[in-house]
């Protein structure tokens, strides 16, 4: 036991030391990334700290409704976030105990495969449970803000979500040994997230759909036994999530008398099961599923659905652009992690659009033309920040997209502009596409005026390309080219930077177009008459807000562009440093004079 245990600390020890060791010393501007990343974290927290404040209170606005409210929001947290954590935990364990790249070398190291699993396992539920614990934390210090919850609440957090976090990975560890063994572990991992987008899609569309603002709006149910009816969800008896709701809820409802550690027991047994479960399963599947995971996935031929695709890039006349647009769009349709974000863009735009189709806004016939058109300029903001976020998740990673095979760039004779000229083209145009057409709908939708309508039309179809051209910049300057997944290039520092750089280009450029509309609207309402201040004021606003937009446009693929030519001269200095410390220097004669013997390095 023993020496399993120190096997165990030993394969843990290089995550550890190299955290401990980026944090010490984390490198040039490393200490800035970190300071940035912390103040935006905290920044964060306290958004979702407020936040729920405000909910809380609302939910109290209405009289008699406050508690059973809280109470079905505070369940369904639990239960929202265990689902979060299976899902995050087993695409985690997934990738961690069958398609990490030194399992191969840990597999024929000397060391027990039960110490293997078992370090495997920490850091797996490290990586999956640190994100929706850390959202959902400060939620729950929250609700007891504002109910006064004592000092027991605040002290049973922590152990009561521990175990819960243990559950979900164990739970997820075991199912992915198990269909490890049933199928490959790609096509297992692929099958999964999948099925998960899709449900989950299938589930928000449901949600949205079922018009859910009514349920704080008691005037929409004919009697009030029916609202109290509707807000009745069952919950199961059987669930953890439920037992932790009933452990801490009399905590905060003012009723310590009914509160009940037996609870807390249950969720600690059902851990240590699924603990004990989850070891036996491994014991007895683990390796037998390593090695089926480590066999040939075979050769995919190309479909004639992406031949015909590549097939419309002919239009574009220059040789290298044409086959770098058809290379990025194979790769993107054959990997199942890209092509299927399309079902969640689709979804988010019937979701957004749907919004806006049932907005009333006739019922308020003297204030329809402010309402209407007010809304129709927001617009431009909210459309904007879509194309940020899908300029974040598509066009940001594209350079990084290259991996390990961007050597094959750097060595062609495509220079640095022209890369980034492509990558921002190829993003540019379908992004700008679903911007417009959100605009137009939503403008439909709002029967806004023809001179706003062409206002917010002009302003997403300058705005759009400058957004592009700013993540496909930013992505330039933090390329992340060792990444296997690339859902994880927006989330590092450079991402952080790209989200609060768009969301102040969006701020300024909407903000100084706010006065010109302004003043149109009480123009057009006879309120206010065209004079010389905005003669002069309007056409020098629409001057500045072009001049912002082009620099948008210019000024990160310029950043982008110096910073890859950078790492092309310094890769190319180290292969040159290197191929002479290997080989030598050339003799007078011709021949190869080697240089002193390597030494053997201490690592």
């Amino acid at each position: 036991m023993g020496a399993e245990m120190s096997e165990y600390f030993t394969l843990l020890k290089p995550a550890r030391l190299g955290f401990k060791n980026y944090v010490k010393d984390p490198g040039p501007g490393g200490r800035v990334k970190l300071i940035s990343l912390g103040v935006f974290t905290l920044a964060l927290w306290a958004a979702l700290f407020l936040l729920s404040i405000r909910m809380l209170r609302s939910f109290y606005s209405v009289e008699g409704f406050g508690d059973i409210l809280s109470l079905k929001t505070f369940g369904l947290l639990w239960l929202s976030g265990s689902a979060l954590l299976i899902f995050s935990a087993f695409i985690t364990s997934l990738s961690s105990f069958y398609l990490a790249r030194d399992l191969s070398l840990l597999m024929a190291a000397p060391v027990d495969r039960e110490s293997v699993f078992w370090a495997r396992s920490t850091q797996s539920l490290l990586a999956s449970a640190w994100m929706p614990v850390a959202f959902l934390l400060p939620v729950f210090i929250a609700f007891g803000y504002n109910f006064k919850a004592s000092a027991l609440y605040y002290a049973l957090l922590i152990p009561t979500s521990l175990p819960l976090v243990l559950i979900a990975g164990f739970l997820s560890q075991t199912v992915v040994i198990l269909l490890v063994n049933v199928l490959p572990a790609r096509r297992t991992r692929d099958i999964f997230s999948l099925m998960g987008l899709l449900g989950f899609i299938g589930l928000y569309l449901v949600f949205r759909l079922l018009r859910p603002e009514q349920l704080v709006n008691p005037d929409s149910f004919r009697t009030v036994a029916g609202y109290l009816a509707s807000l009745q969800t069952p919950a199961s008896p059987m669930l953890p999530t439920t037992w932790a709701t009933d452990l801490l809820w009399p905590l905060l409802g003012g009723n310590p008398g009914e509160f009940k550690f037996i609870y807390l027991a249950l969720i600690w047994v059902m851990a240590i099961s699924m603990g004990i479960v989850s070891s036996y399963a491994a014991h007895f599947f683990y390796w037998a599923g390593y090695n089926k995971s480590q066999e040939g996935a075979g050769r995919q031929k190309a479909g004639g659905l992406l031949n015909l695709g590549a097939s419309l890039f002919r239009f574009i006349r220059r040789p290298e652009y044409r086959a770098l647009a058809i290379k990025d769009f194979k790769i993107f349709f054959r990997d199942h992690t890209q092509w299927s974000q399309l079902f969640l863009l689709g979804a988010l735009m019937i979701i957004y659009l749907y919004n806006f189709s049932v907005l009333n806004l006739k019922r308020y016939p003297l204030q329809a033309f402010y309402l209407e058109n007010t809304l129709a300029f927001l617009n431009v903001g909210l459309v904007g920040l879509v194309s940020a976020t899908l300029s974040l998740r598509f066009a940001f990673p594209s350079i990084s997209a290259e991996g390990y095979s961007y050597w094959i760039i750097r060595s062609s004779p495509l220079s640095a502009r022209d890369f980034i000229q492509e990558k921002l083209f190829f993003w540019m145009v379908p992004i700008l596409l679903v911007a417009l057409v959100l605009t137009y709908l939503t403008n439909l939708f709002l029967d806004a005026a023809p001179f706003m309508a062409i206002t917010a039309f002009v302003l997403t179809l300058l705005l759009t390309p400058g957004l592009c051209a700013l993540g496909v910049g930013l992505g330039s300057r933090f390329p992340r080219f060792e990444t296997e997944n690339l859902a994880q290039v927006p989330t590092g520092y450079g991402g952080l930077i790209f989200m609060v750089s768009s969301s102040l280009s969006l701020l300024l450029i909407i903000g100084l177009s706010a006065w010109p509309v302004v003043r149109y609207l009480r123009i057009h309402r006879r309120m206010t008459p065209w004079g010389l201040k905005e003669a002069i004021l309007i056409p020098l606003m629409a001057i500045l807000v072009l001049v912002l937009i082009y620099q948008l446009w210019k000024r990160p693929l310029k950043i982008g562009r110096e910073a890859l030519e950078v790492y092309d001269e310094e890769t190319r200095s180290l292969d040159r440093s290197k191929g002479e410390d290997d080989l030598g220097d050339l003799s007078p004669d011709g021949t190869l004079r080697p240089k002193r013997p390597l030494k053997a390095s201490k690592s």
